[in-house]
């Protein structure tokens, strides 16, 4: 069943001990959706910050581009996609999965092992977002000392390419990234259609632990609201400034729904599945 944003929000159900806080950007749409026009997230530091973009792709709007800067020199980069129609995959039931097939290999290994190979093979040919984000594509770009646009991963690359693996890589959070400025790309596949309004959260980390939370809310520009093509865009928020006041680290934006932040880390967890799958094209 199709979400809203507002769903997508309420599943921040976290125990996080993390300042929260909170902006919103307007969106742009079609021809104006450029690099330069990309919703400033704000910086990526290293085991400090958490950022988050909740946004639609509506009539007239394509795709979406957002942008943060990574301040730190070097670090694992994270990242993660979730789209509305994935709400009931929000619950981490990993734990239980776990539990069974420890029980499973206790006392019937040979099952558990074919059940195993069995999922590998699934695994190899599942789309890289199918979990939470099937309606979605995402490409991810660096900067070049020219200040170019290079792409470095990408989810409708071959699955033996290195963009392809790039992905899978910061989808686990093991993808090292250097510092600079990062765009992420947020499009629909071709398993919906134009005039199909999707709702998605993307979220990126450096390193394994952060301090401070930082969700921007993407707004309807007036085009997509008139359903018109943009010609010059408007921005509510200037640059990655966030606002001052703090809001309730219970409501901070956490795509997974449970009380145990490692379970509700989408970063990680969610996406578990993918070092699996990297291991087994890097061996290929």
């Amino acid at each position: 069943m199709a979400s809203t944003i507002d769903s997508l929000k309420s599943n921040a159900i976290g125990d996080s001990s993390a300042r929260s806080w909170e902006k919103t950007v307007t969106d742009v749409n079609d021809i104006d959706e450029t690099f330069a026009n990309a919703r400033d997230l704000g910086q990526t530091r290293l085991n400090y910050s958490r950022i988050t973009a909740v946004g639609e792709l509506s009539n007239n709007d394509s795709y979406d581009i957002y942008k943060t800067s990574i301040v730190s020199k070097r670090g694992k980069l994270s990242l993660s996609l979730q789209s509305g129609g994935a709400d009931d995959k929000v619950l981490d039931l990993s734990k239980y999965e776990d539990y069974i097939n420890q029980l499973k290999l206790e006392f019937n290994p040979e099952e558990y092992y074919e059940e195993l190979k069995e999922k590998e093979k699934e695994d190899e040919n599942k789309y890289i977002l199918e979990d939470y984000a099937p309606e979605l594509n995402v490409q991810v770009y660096s900067t070049d000392k020219f200040g170019r646009q290079v792409l470095i991963a990408d989810s409708t690359a071959e699955k033996d390419s290195e963009l392809y693996n790039n992905l899978s890589l910061m989808m686990s959070g093991e993808y090292e990234a250097t510092e600079g400025d990062y765009y992420i790309k947020v499009s629909r596949n071709d398993t919906v259609t134009s005039k199909d309004n999707v709702q998605y959260a993307v979220q990126l980390m450096m390193g394994t632990s952060f301090k401070h939370d930082y969700i921007a809310i993407e707004n309807k520009s007036e085009d997509t609201k008139n359903e018109t093509t943009s010609k010059v865009p408007a921005e509510s928020s200037s640059g990655a400034n966030y606002g001052t006041s703090l809001i309730s680290a219970s409501s901070a934006l956490q795509i997974m729904a449970s009380s145990d932040q490692g379970a509700a880390n989408m970063l990680s967890a969610g996406y578990a599945n993918l070092v699996n799958i990297y291991s087994k094209n890097s061996k290929s």
